[in-house]
């Protein structure tokens, strides 16, 4: 009996030294909602949040293009192109309706401006169009309407490259969260592309016809081009 009190004894000594030199540590049981969260948002298995990017992505969107559509319009009115100036005014109320669908309202923004830059190229190349006066005031109306949408511009590229490549990268996702925007938002890096064209040219026509207002536009042109 003894014996064995002596071996209790002994044990009991080694079990304290060891709990002694051994450093404590604190463990905490994981709520599995939490742990399933953690994982989803690991590298590799990350989630896209298609409807935060969106709202925001549409958002930037149409502050950018129904400034750009704005100064579009002025420079039509500009170069005697009143008929493309009406459907422009056209799309810029179309955007600002409520009652329609984003993406109707960003592919139709986007065929209108596109459309629109074509046409001011086009009678920005020809030498034989003088511009009267009042086409230089409607010039100089359209470059503060200009620098606003060149500003969006800036905003809107990163957003927009990160969601067509998500929206690549899972389309059935994207289809689900976004619906017909998911057709459409691809379009927008092309259409950036055409209004950056045209807005340098809009930018060197002004400074060649000495259009007050032109040389403000350097930066932001500058910083589009980037």
């Amino acid at each position: 009996m003894k014996k064995i009190n002596y071996l209790t004894f002994i044990f009991t000594i080694i079990i304290l030294t060891i709990s002694l030199n051994v450093p404590s540590y604190s463990f905490e049981l994981k709520n599995p909602a939490d742990l399933l969260k953690k994982k989803g948002n690991s590298s590799g298995g990350e989630k896209f949040d298609f409807k935060n990017a969106n709202t925001s992505l549409v958002k930037t969107f149409f502050e950018s293009s129904n400034n750009y559509l704005q100064a579009q319009e002025f420079l039509l009115i500009a170069y005697g192109k009143n008929t493309e100036a009406a459907q422009v005014k056209e799309a810029i109320a179309y955007a600002k309706d409520s009652g329609v669908d984003d993406a109707k309202k960003m592919k139709n923004s986007i065929k209108v401006s596109t459309n629109a830059s074509k046409a001011i190229e086009s009678s920005m190349g020809d030498e034989s169009f003088k511009l009267t006066a009042e086409g230089k005031v409607n010039y100089a109306k359209s470059l503060p309407f200009l620098l606003k949408g060149i500003k969006g511009t800036i905003r809107l590229r990163p957003e927009t490259q990160a969601m067509v490549s998500n929206i690549q990268s899972n389309p059935m996702m994207a289809l689900k969260e976004l619906g017909g925007l998911s057709k459409v938002i691809p379009n927008v890096p092309k259409y950036i592309s055409t209004l950056t064209n045209t807005s340098k040219l809009v930018i060197t026509g002004a400074k060649a016809k000495k259009i007050e207002g032109s040389d403000s536009l350097d930066k932001a042109m500058n910083d589009l081009t980037l």
